[in-house]
């Protein structure tokens, strides 16, 4: 295994393992998620807390997420790329809400995450969030004729819609698929939205 794919794939068990175990996740565990020796661990990384820097720094990039969204087929109708779409932001939020509130120490990860991954200030944060938007409004740029808005308002209340849908205190909708298709018709015009049951 290269280099880099060892220190991915320790990004990755990281992650898995802070959900379940928050920050008290053991190298140990780590290594044996990884199926590698203990040690190995810090031949790639000086400590623990430079991992869970490494997992925050994974989380908010967003070119994992974009080359999702892009990968989404063109010939898939505008209701199932609506869907897919929605999906994947879901998804992706989710799981850097569950890992950021898992660590409780995020920032402090973070903070040392700058020390060796560069700067992730709010100019970069916006940016990331421009190229999510700039992604999912060019996937809809190919069913712009069958949505209500122009494909990067319909990107916008997407990204917008499910990231409000995860603020705490906010009461949820039982069921996911509601409230998928209570986006997929306020986007999709009627002729092109398929009928649910």
């Amino acid at each position: 295994m290269s280099p880099e794919h060892r220190r991915q794939a320790i990004i990755s068990a990281t992650a898995d393992l802070v959900l379940e175990h928050g920050p008290e996740a053991t190298t140990r565990q780590i290594a044996d998620a990884c199926g590698i020796a203990e040690g190995t661990l810090f031949r790639v990384f000086e400590s623990k807390d430079d991992i869970l820097a490494a997992v925050v720094e994974r989380l908010v990039d967003p070119s994992f997420l974009i080359a999702d969204i892009e990968a989404i087929p063109a010939e898939d109708d505008v209701a199932d790329t609506v869907r897919a779409l929605v999906a994947m932001i879901d998804t992706a939020t989710t799981r850097i809400r569950s890992v950021m509130m898992a660590l409780q120490t995020a920032q402090n990860a973070m903070e040392s995450g700058r020390n060796h991954h560069g700067p992730h200030d709010r100019t970069k944060f916006l940016e990331d969030q421009a190229a999510i938007a700039d992604a999912i409004g060019r996937v809809l740029s190919s069913h712009a004729d069958q949505l209500r808005v122009d494909p990067e308002t319909a990107a916008s209340f997407i990204r917008t819609t499910v990231f409000a849908s995860k603020l705490p205190g906010l009461s949820k909708l039982s069921d996911p698929d509601v409230f998928t298709d209570l986006l997929v018709h306020a986007l999709v015009k009627e002729h092109a939205c398929p009928v649910t049951q």
